[in-house]
C-alpha cells in the first residue's frame, strides 16, 4: 500500500527512513539555533568545574575551546558528510561499520548516553530548584530532597510535552531557547567576575593540581575532548534536515563547540571561585548576592536544561526507531515516552550516584565515541569513498550490502575493542588514574587513532566485504511504496 506525503515526512523525522530532499529544510541559522540550544546547558557548569580542578582561570579558558574545537573536527568528520548527503542520522550510518544487527549496539549507546546526558540535566535542575526554594522559604530544608525529585520530574515532564509533538518544535523554539540561554549565560559569567573580582578569579589556584603541569594541562584537553566526542548521537540527528555539507561547518562549530566552551567558563570560574560548588554558580551567588543575583543562573539552568533535554530525548527516541521491529510497533509518542520513563527511573532511584559520578560518565564518551568516530572516518572516507548503499542500509537479511557475517561487521568490533583497550591502558575513566604516556597523548586521540589503523588494515585483508556502492535519493521513494 503507497504512503501519503505526510506519513512518508513523518517516516522519516520520525523514523527510519532516510530524510528528502525537501525534508532538509533547516537553514544554517536555524541549525545554529538548534546547536546552541543542545550544547549549552548546566553540563557546562560540571564541565567547567571539573577543568578548574587542574587548570586556574586564563589556561584553563584557552584549553577548553581549543580542546573542544580539536574534538568537534572528528565529530564533524564521522558524522555530518553522511547526514548532509543522504539524510541519515547516526544510528542507521553505523551500518557499515557494524553491520546490519551490530548496529544495535549503536541504538543502545546512544540511548544509553543521550537519556544519561538528560537525566544529569533534570537533576541538576531539582537541585538549583530545591535550593532555591529553601532560599525563599518555599519548603524546609528537610524536605528538599523531596523538592529535588518533584522539581526533576515537572521538568522532564514538561520536556516531554513539547517533544512529543514531533520534531518540528526543535526548529520552532530553538531560536527562543538559544537566544535566551547564550544571553543569561553572558550574564551569569558578567555577575561572577563581578562580585568576585578579575584579580581573585586570576589568583585562585585549581584545586586538585597533581603538580605536573603537563598532566593537569592534558587531563583539562581530555575532559573536553570527551565532552565533543559526547555529541556524536546528537550531530547525526540534527545535521541531517540540512542539505549541505559545506554550510553546516559553521552552525554546528559554532554551535555546539564555541557556546559550549564559552559558557563552561561560568563552571570555571565559579570552580575557581567557589572551590566546593562543582562549578553550580547558584550558591555561590545566593551567598555574595542573594536570591536577586542568583535569579539569571536559575532561569538559564532550568531554560537551557529543558531546551537540551528536549534535542536529548529526540535523538534517544529516533535511535530506538533505526530498528525495523521496533519502529513498526512504536509511535513517535510511544518512543518519547520510553526515553523519559527512562530518565524518570533514574532520577527517582539513582539521582544522587548518578550526578555523582558524572566525571565518569563524561570520560566513558571519549572511551566509546572516540573509537566509532575513528571507524566511520576511515569507513567513509577511505574505505568507500564516500559512496554509500543506500538501500543496503535500509535492507536487512543475507546478502544485502552490510550484512557481513551473520549481520555483524566483526572487522569494525574487533577494531573499536583495540581503540578501548588503548584509551583504558592509558587512562581509567572511572579514578583517573593514568599511565606515564598519557600526559604526552591523551587517551581519546591515540584510541581514536589507533581504530582507524587496525580496521584500514583488517579491511585491506577482505576487501570484497567492504565494497562500496551507491544508489540514488530516489531509493527512498521506493522503499516507502514497500
Amino acid at each position: 500500500m503507497s504512503q501519503t506525503k505526510e506519513e512518508v515526512s513523518a517516516s522519516g523525522t520520525e523514523g527510519s527512513l532516510p530524510l528528502l530532499g525537501h525534508e532538509r529544510n533547516w537553514t544554517p541559522k536555524a541549525l545554529f539555533f538548534s546547536s546552541s540550544q543542545t550544547a549549552v546547558a548546566t553540563w557546562c557548569f560540571i564541565i567547567g568545574g571539573y577543568v578548574a580542578f587542574y587548570l586556574p582561570a586564563v589556561q584553563g579558558s584557552i584549553v577548553m575551546i581549543a580542546s573542544m574545537m580539536a574534538g568537534m573536527l572528528l565529530v564533524y568528520l564521522a558524522t555530518v558528510p553522511m547526514a548532509t548527503r543522504y539524510g541519515l542520522e547516526a544510528v542507521r550510518s553505523t551500518r557499515p561499520v557494524f553491520g546490519t544487527r551490530g548496529s544495535l549496539f549503536a541504538v543502545a549507546l546512544t540511548f544509553l548516553f543521550t537519556v544519561g546526558w538528560g537525566t544529569t540535566l533534570m537533576i541538576f535542575s531539582g537541585k538549583s530548584a530545591s535550593l532555591l526554594l529553601i532560599t525563599l522559604g518555599v519548603v524546609s530544608e528537610g524536605n528538599g530532597p523531596i523538592a529535588e525529585t518533584l522539581s526533576s520530574l515537572i521538568c522532564l515532564a514538561v520536556v516531554w510535552g513539547l517533544i512529543s509533538r514531533g520534531p518540528g518544535i526543535l526548529r520552532r523554539i530553538g531560536v527562543i531557547v538559544a537566544c535566551s540561554v547564550l544571553v543569561l549565560g553572558v550574564m551569569v559569567i558578567v555577575v561572577i567576575v563581578a562580585k568576585v573580582g578579575v584579580g581573585t578569579l586570576l589568583e585562585a589556584k585549581p584545586s586538585a593540581a597533581s603538580g605536573n603541569k603537563l598532566l593537569d594541562y592534558t587531563t583539562a584537553v581530555e575532559l573536553m575532548l570527551a565532552t565533543a566526542l559526547s555529541w556524536w548521537p546528537f550531530i547525526g540527528g540534527m545535521t541531517r534536515f540540512s542539505k549541505s555539507t559545506k554550510k553546516s561547518v559553521r552552525p554546528v562549530t559554532l554551535g555546539l563547540g564555541l557556546s559550549l566552551s564559552v559558557i563552561c567558563l561560568i563552571g570555571l570560574y565559579t570552580g575557581l571561585a567557589f572551590p566546593d560548588s562543582g562549578g553550580n554558580p547558584v550558591p555561590g551567588l545566593l551567598e555574595i548576592g542573594g536570591v536577586w543575583v542568583a535569579l539569571p543562573a536559575f532561569a538559564f539552568i532550568i531554560i537551557a536544561n529543558i531546551g537540551t533535554t528536549m534535542v536529548g530525548t529526540y535523538t534517544a527516541a529516533l535511535s530506538l526507531k533505526q530498528q525495523p521491529a521496533i519502529d513498526s510497533r512504536l509511535s513517535w509518542r510511544g518512543a518519547t515516552t520510553t526515553a523519559v520513563l527512562t530518565a524518570a527511573v533514574l532520577i527517582v532511584f539513582l539521582a544522587e550516584p548518578f550526578y555523582n559520578n558524572f566525571g565518569a560518565f563524561l570520560t566513558l564518551s571519549g572511551v566509546v565515541f572516540g573509537p566509532l568516530c575513528g571507524l566511520q572516518i576511515v569507513d567513509y572516507f577511505i574505505i568507500r569513498k564516500q559512496r554509500l548503499d543506500l538501500d543496503g542500509l535500509y535492507k536487512d537479511g543475507p546478502g544485502t550490502a552490510y550484512w557481513y557475517w551473520k549481520g555483524i561487521n566483526v572487522t569494525g568490533f574487533a577494531s573499536m575493542t583495540v581503540g578501548i583497550v588503548v584509551y583504558l591502558l592509558l587512562l581509567d575513566p572511572i579514578t583517573f588514574a593514568s599511565a606515564p604516556l598519557f600526559a604526552f597523548t591523551t587517551a581519546s586521540l591515540p584510541a581514536t587513532v589507533s581504530t582507524a589503523i587496525i580496521y584500514v588494515l583488517l579491511a585491506r585483508l577482505q576487501p570484497k566485504a567492504f565494497g562500496p556502492g551507491a544508489v540514488s535519493f530516489g531509493a527512498r521513494d521506493a522503499l516507502t511504496k514497500r
